[in-house]
This record gives C-alpha cells, structure tokens and sequence, in this order.
C-alpha cells in the first residue's frame, strides 16, 4: 500500500524503510500566505566557516570594485548581501599563527567557549543535531573551530559521506546502506518516487521548482560521492621532480578541495531540512599538492601560503582560495534562493561568517583578520574598515557580539569583546 505524504513544520516523505526530511514548501496546506513570507524572519541560524590558511587579504576585502575573492559572490548575485571587515583580530601574542588558527571562534588565546557552541544549546534545541562540526579533509594542527564552555575541542566530521548519512540517514537508514546506494549508483531518493510524484501534485509551480531542485541536489551530493570514491583508488599523475611530496603522502588529503565542494553542498540541504541550525567548518592547514580542476597543483597549499610575494604563488594561492568562495557563493545563493518557514529566505534568517585567525599565512602574522558575515538581515556595507577613523572597534569578538544579538541573544559581551558593530551592520 502506497504511504502518504505527510507534513508539520518539517515537512518530509515517508518511503518504505526511512522517511526524508524536505525544504519549507509553503503552499501545502498549512503554509504561509505570499504576503507573511515577504516579511524577514528573525534569524535563528549561524554557520562559522574559518579557513587555518587564511585568505589573502588584497583580494579579500571588498573596499573597492569586486576583488577576485569576492567576485563569486558578485557572480551569485549577492553583492549586498555580504560585508567584509577589516582591522579587527584578537589582540593577543603574535607568535607562530600556525598553533593558534583554531581561536577564530573563541576571541581568547587561552581556552574558553566557541561563538557556535553558545548559541548552539538555544538554536539546535528543536533539530535532530544541536550543532555539526565539520573538517574538508585531514588536518596537521587542531582541526576543531568548535569548542564547549570548558574550552575541550569538539570532534570534527571529515569525510563528505559521513555527513550525508547524518543528514538523510538521521538513525533510520544505517551509513553502510547508504554507502551501497551511492556505490551501486542507486539514489536515497528512489525508494520514494512514488510519494514524490504524489506530492507534486500538491503543491503550486514555485514549490514544484524547488522540490526538483532539492532532489536534484541530493542526486548531485550522490554523485560527487560516488566520483569521489571511484577517484581513491587511482593514482595522481607523476608530479614535477622538483616538487617534493610529504614522506607519508595521503591521497585522501589532496582531496580538501572536493571534500570542501561537498560540504558546502551538504550544508545547504542540512539547512534547507532542517537538520541543524548551528554549523561550522574548518578549512584546514595541509602540505599536501591540492587537486584543482581534476589536476594536481605544483606546490602544496601551505607552501603556496608562504608567497613572498610572487606572483606566480600568488596566483596559486588564489585559485585555491577561489575554490573557497565559490562554495560560499553556492551556499549563500542556495539560502537565498529557498524560503524560511517563519517569512523571508534562509539568507535572511542565517547569520554566515567567513575568516581566519590568520591575519597573513606569508609571515605567519595574526592581526587585521580576513573576516566576512553574510546574510542575517543585517545592514551590508560590502566593506568596513575598522580600528581607525570613527570607528575605534578592534576586537573581533565585537562583531560575534553584534551577531550574537542579532540571533536574540541579550548579551553586551562575548571572549574578549570590548564593544559591539551594532552602529555599522543593524
């Protein structure tokens, strides 16, 4: 007997053995009216994204014309709905950046609570996962960006397939199942073609357009999956003689770019239905020679942070950290592009911030941070400049303040917070 579709505020399909949590479908019955969903929601989601390698910083603050690192978000169509920030960082020592990157969240060179791990307990309380910590691929230093109230580093999830059997298998379909539908090319969603159909034809054309899109976000993750796998058990081609490969080369760590595409696809549909409100990321330090565009670079990511000032590493260095913002811009305009339960887009109902306790990987220095919000209903700027002129602000713990209010949160103070951004982003 066919199973019926049914829905709740999280809206889902029910298949044979498993059921598949669905994005926001507003003109099922239950849903908002066109005029309530024009209407902003209060944001009640934050993703932290921060990259142990920094970004480089000419390219990245948006203080004039479209720089290459935000051009992808040009691109996407959200140059107003983003907001680089300059001048701000922790203020301690400046020693080694290196054993320090995983402070980006915390605001304290000495332990103490993340920026996603305060809100985490209040936005995650009503999903199936209060919170994910994520790492693209296999770390040298501390991989975590996630920290509890006593200062302990949170587990991290690595691999891309693991994610996706947290987010579409959530107990109910075990990872090894999964593991055989992406490798025997079959899809999650084929158990539940007959219910999709059903429920096509409940809904109007928009939300027609974004259940295809949703599913066929689900094929492309399961895709990408399946290539991925097939691609760990081939060799790289023979690099340069003069390029010298680390003594235990791990194939699986060149992939950070691949595991890094995934994730940010996989975060998008974990927002979208609903999983987890509260994210964050690790980008991570790797020596590894990174595979960019189905080609292994010549240089490994570390060395290629470590520029002097050559163009030709430069150019390196930002092609990979392209690769970064491109995955950002997909996310974003994903949020953007989906509607929230409680009115607006997911954009303006998540608050996504983007940087690095690396102030310049070059010479391992940890002042003026490159940092980014997006999204969140704030007022965009598309650059601030602070620590000079009006603005005295140079802590980046005033912006996690400023954040932390705009998702509801009565608090003055957050790590070493010496102020807040309200005056330029609300």
């Amino acid at each position: 007997m066919r199973r019926k579709f049914f829905h709740d505020r999280r809206q889902f399909l029910r298949g044979a053995s498993y059921s598949l949590a669905l994005p926001f479908l507003p003109s099922l019955p239950g849903g908002l009216r066109a005029q309530e969903r024009r209407t902003a929601a209060q944001p009640k989601r934050l993703v932290c994204v921060g990259s142990q390698l920094g970004f480089y910083k000419p390219e990245f603050f948006a203080d004039g014309g479209s720089p290459r690192l935000a051009q992808p978000l040009d691109a996407a169509g959200l140059g107003a709905d983003f907001t680089t920030v300059s001048g701000l960082d922790h203020k301690g020592p400046t020693g080694n950046g290196h054993e320090l990157v995983y402070t980006l969240y915390i605001g304290h060179v000495v332990r103490g609570i993340s920026l996603d791990q305060f809100a985490a307990p209040v936005l995650g309380k009503d999903t199936r996962y209060e919170s994910l910590q994520l790492c693209c691929g296999e770390a040298q230093q501390k991989a975590s960006l996630s920290f509890t109230p006593s200062g302990v580093p949170l587990p991290v999830t690595l691999r891309p397939s693991v994610l996706y059997a947290r987010v579409f298998g959530a107990g109910s379909v075990a990872l090894r199942k999964q593991t055989y539908l992406i490798e025997s090319g079959k899809s999650l969603l084929d158990e539940l073609t007959a219910e999709a159909h059903g429920l096509s034809g409940k809904v109007n054309a928009d939300d027609r357009l974004k259940l295809d899109e949703y599913f066929s976000s689900i094929r492309d993750v399961e895709g990408k999956l399946k290539r991925r796998r097939d691609w760990l058990d081939k060799p790289f081609p023979t690099p340069p003689a003069k390029f010298a490969l680390p003594v235990e080369e791990n194939v699986d760590g060149s992939f950070l770019l691949d595991n890094e595409d995934l994730m940010w696809d996989l975060m998008a549909l974990a927002v979208k239905n609903d999983s987890t409100r509260v994210i964050s990321l690790t980008i991570p330090i790797t020596d590894r020679a990174l595979a960019l565009d189905g080609k292994l670079m010549s240089e490994g990511y570390h060395r290629l942070s470590h520029h002097g000032n050559k163009q030709e590493k430069i150019d390196g260095l930002l092609a990979i950290e392209r690769k970064h913002m491109e995955g950002a811009a997909r996310f974003l305009k994903s949020l953007k592009d989906s509607p929230d339960p409680d009115g607006g887009s997911l954009l303006d109902s998540t608050v996504t911030l983007i940087g690095s306790a690396m102030g310049d990987a070059a010479a391992h220095r940890r002042t003026n941070y490159p940092l980014l919000v997006a999204g969140g209903g704030l007022k965009h700027r598309r650059h601030v400049s602070c620590g000079e002129g009006a603005l005295k602000n140079e802590m980046a713990c005033d912006l996690y303040v400023t954040v932390l209010q705009r998702l509801g949160f009565e608090v003055d103070r957050f790590g070493t917070s010496e102020s807040d951004l309200n005056g330029i982003l609300t």
